[in-house]
């Protein structure tokens, strides 16, 4: 009777979120085509070129896709499954029927991502041997890169201003910011992976007030280097450490987008507040990313693939780089004439400009494998634990690459920390006893 009832309730939690999901494309569908259309439909940055094949077809893989995902299961890899299908796939989808994009290539992400689907499905079973002897080593070297990195910025960059915190001055304040190329690697780990670690850590033992010291050191780092994703994790970081504890929060966590998304859209229309909402988040998280992966196909499909080039691999191997500038100041270059945005978007993309279409289901099978070892880091730590830690760096793959990211980036600290860290073996909380605890 219990697994009957459990089934239901499972059964009713995926039809909400399946309704939940055609309310949120349908929200990007209206806001790109009626919203969007006023501020940007002559100026060449979005193409208006409504598709009703294509249309069809991305409803086709958008049921697809949503099936092969095991939403009742409570794992890190079914809600970052859910995540990349709903911040990359359904946008993507519109983009491709709105615009009349190229099916070749949205068929490939789509393939790209039923393999990730399936490897996560056949992989669910697989055990990880744990090594628990560095913990308390990871803890030690976490903090000496703290320390290392914070000295660095200040010795480098002199006292802090709060410029950064005027939207006009973001731009001089980046320019300026500047570290040694060592310690910038370093800073990349600390601000995506070592700072949460610390601020999840500080949570869970409920050490509140070094939770929010750390939030305190990423804003620090945010009024240096002036970069918004620097800003993003504190909220995203201690929102997700404290609300995953919910059995429904998968379903909460897309719903609440879902149903903001809507009513931004739908507000967006009369006031400017929420326009400006709007744009913020939805056009350029959401619409602006979706939109440049079809940029990038449609300049690499013409001109040299990369490879290798510009990771610490092809380095070693002695790639080159074929191109004089970096691919997001290359691609505003020529289709926006403006060098300063530095138009970077996600994995899917850089899996193409890397190695074709091979890349895009490359770039899948990476994606999965990384998530199953977040799946193992859970069990050792705890879901709520492994998800406020590893949601940020898999949230920025929404617009950064996962090959460069994995070879000594964020994301192979991560696989470290996931491989070697079990909070049962770090150090124990420091407890103060005193005669008056027994009164």
């Amino acid at each position: 009777m219990y697994q009957k009832r459990q089934g239901n309730k499972n059964l009713t939690n995926i039809m909400l979120l399946l309704i939940i999901m055609l309310i949120y494309k349908l929200a990007l569908e209206l806001g790109f085509w009626f919203l969007l259309s006023k501020a940007y439909g002559g100026l060449g940055v979005y193409r208006y070129d409504f598709n009703l094949g294509k249309y069809l077809l991305g409803f086709i893989w958008c049921f697809l896709l949503f099936a092969m995902i095991r939403h009742d299961i409570r794992k890190p890899s079914v809600f970052f499954l859910e995540l990349e299908y709903f911040m990359a796939i359904i946008p993507i989808t519109v983009i491709f029927a709105f615009s009349n994009e190229n099916v070749l290539y949205y068929t490939a992400i789509c393939s790209g991502f039923a393999v990730a689907e399936i490897i996560v499905w056949l992989g669910r079973d697989i055990v990880i041997p744990k090594i628990n002897l560095a913990s308390k080593a990871i803890i030690i070297a976490f903090y000496f890169i703290t320390i290392i990195v914070y000295i660095t910025i200040v010795l480098q960059n002199g006292m802090f201003s709060l410029k950064a915190l005027d939207i006009y001055e973001v731009y001089s304040v980046r320019s300026e910011f500047h570290l040694n190329k060592y310690v910038g690697y370093l800073f990349n780990w600390q601000y995506t992976i070592i700072t949460p670690f610390f601020i999840v850590r500080a949570i869970d033992r409920k050490k509140y007030l070094t939770a929010i010291a750390f939030c305190g050191m990423q804003f620090l780092a945010y009024l240096y280097a002036a970069q918004k994703n620097i800003l993003f994790v504190i909220p995203l970081v201690v929102g997700i450490a404290i609300v995953s504890n919910l059995r429904s929060f998968n379903t909460l966590a897309f719903c609440g987008l879902s149903l903001g998304t809507a009513l931004v859209t739908a507000l967006g229309f009369k006031l400017n507040f929420f326009y400006q909402l709007y744009d913020l988040f939805v056009r350029r998280v959401l619409i602006l990313s979706a939109n440049l992966k079809f940029i990038y196909y449609d300049y690499f499909s013409t001109h040299t693939l990369i490879g290798l080039a510009g990771t610490l691999w092809g380095k070693f191997l002695g790639i080159d780089f074929p191109y004089e500038e970096r691919i997001g100041i290359i691609i505003s270059t020529e289709y926006f004439n403006k060098p300063e945005m530095n138009s970077n978007t996600g994995f899917w993309a850089e899996g193409y400009y890397r190695f074709g279409l091979f890349g895009i289901l490359l770039v899948g099978i990476i994606f999965a494998l990384l998530i199953l070892v977040i799946d193992e880091f859970a069990k050792w730590n705890g879901y709520s634990f492994a998800l406020g830690i590893s949601f940020f760096a898999i949230f920025t793959l929404n617009d950064g690459g996962i090959i460069d990211s994995i070879i000594f980036g964020p994301l192979t600290v991560l696989i470290f920390l996931c491989l070697f860290y079990n909070k049962g073996d770090d150090f124990k909380k420091l407890r103060m006893k005193t005669e008056y605890s027994k009164i």
